[in-house]
């Protein structure tokens, strides 16, 4: 939409037969057909009437996912410092001081 800043009159464009004479930083000055100059400058159209977002329901229930049961083994003390050595060096190495004490 523009308008003009001398006339105060709107258009929702520029007629084809319009002849830009100047450009300036407060708008564009043209000639029209009927030899009348207008100096337009861009106007924002009317705001776009948003429609309210739809509400939903809000769901009320829990949806409950089976919990697997835990596995559970018995593990020998001497299985695990056996594993517990084997894995790097410095378990070794751990093992040696704590013989020391």
């Amino acid at each position: 939409m523009f308008k003009c800043r001398i006339c105060g009159g709107t258009w929702t464009e520029i007629p084809d037969d319009a002849v830009e004479l100047t450009h300036r930083r407060h708008g564009y000055c043209y000639r029209f057909s009927n030899g009348i100059a207008h100096v337009l400058r861009r106007i924002p159209g009317p705001p776009v009437k948003q429609e309210p977002p739809v509400e939903q329901p809000l769901v009320q229930e829990v949806i409950q996912a089976p919990v697997p049961e835990p596995i559970m083994t018995s593990v020998k003390p001497d299985e695990i410092e056996d594993e517990l050595t084997a894995i790097t060096t410095l378990a070794a190495a751990f093992r040696r001081v704590n013989r020391k004490n």
